[in-house]
């Protein structure tokens, strides 16, 4: 195991992954080895598929990274079992880099976004990830990331956590694509765009909204406002406390197969479009009173 740092000016070869010399140590990274990109702006920008079979033990992108990785259309393909991606421990604040396109391949990772910078490309977001594999888990603290987030591309995760560092509405921003496969979402802060399917939703704070056709098992909604306008059926529905769950922003036919709806929780929809397949249940002695919505 060794500690391989990005240099990527290798005259003739600048930015060209597959480059030895664009390395510290003159070596490429192999299995289990350490890699980092930090206090530099230099990109990459060819051999993106070069260790696409390569396994890092970790993969460190800093704040102080401003470069960029990936292209419009190709990933930079490395595994990695740990990801670090825009931590900064020092004075002053990085700019971060606009574009961070990784693709984890089939490694099991625990992928952690501390921030980003402002996104290079237009309508996408700086941090743009693919992985396919059960046991990924990402956690987003701040910045714009996106999972599978073009209509093409496919992602397989365990557990997308989305949180904050100190604004719990606004730090993060993520979107999570149509052809994402997931297990568990919990929602702790931030601003999140559900469009695929979800076995359990559990949401603390923050903002959630659901879109396209992907059925969701169970919410658990404790706190936050999700907006549910996807077609997919949700076979249990738990709000609690003070979550707010919405369905009057889409006139699209759905269905709730069994909602419980305990003190202080606020359920918004018309009845027109949305079906609710059991009376409405409660954990405790409760009081229901109808406002327009």
């Amino acid at each position: 195991m060794a500690t391989r740092i990005w240099i990527g000016t290798d005259t003739g070869n600048e930015g060209d992954l597959g480059t030895a010399a664009n390395w510290s140590g003159a070596a490429l990274p192999v299995n289990a080895d350490d890699v980092y990109f930090e206090n530099s702006s230099q990109s990459v920008t060819a051999g993106f598929a070069d260790l696409a079979a390569v396994a890092l033990s970790s993969l460190n992108i800093a704040q102080s990274y401003t470069g960029l990785i990936g292209d419009s259309t190709t990933y930079m393909q490395i595994g990695a079992s740990t990801v670090e991606i825009g931590y900064h421990y020092g004075p002053d604040l990085p700019a971060g880099s606009g574009r961070l396109k990784i693709d984890l391949g089939a490694t099991a990772a625990a992928i952690t976004v501390h921030n980003t910078g402002t996104p290079s490309d237009d309508n996408l977001p700086a941090v743009r990830l693919k992985c396919n594999n059960a046991a990924t888990t990402l956690e987003i603290r701040k910045g714009k990331v996106g999972v599978a987030c073009e209509t093409s591309e496919t992602s397989t995760l365990s557990k997308i956590t989305t949180s904050y560092v100190t604004q719990k509405t606004a730090d993060a921003d993520v979107y999570i694509g149509i052809g994402v496969t997931l297990t568990t979402l919990d929602v702790k802060g931030g601003d999140t765009i559900l469009l695929c399917a979800a076995t359990t939703i559990n949401t603390y704070d923050g903002t959630l909204l659901t879109a396209g056709s992907g059925a969701i098992t169970t919410i658990n909604a404790r706190g936050g406002t999700i907006t549910s306008n996807s077609t997919g059926t949700i076979t249990t529905l738990n709000i609690n406390e003070t979550a707010t769950v919405d369905f009057t922003k889409s006139a699209a036919a759905r269905t709730v197969t069994t909602l419980k709806l305990n003190p202080d929780g606020t359920l918004k929809y018309d009845p027109n479009v949305v079906t609710l397949t059991n009376k409405v249940q409660s954990d405790y002695p409760v009081i229901y009173r109808a406002a327009a919505a």
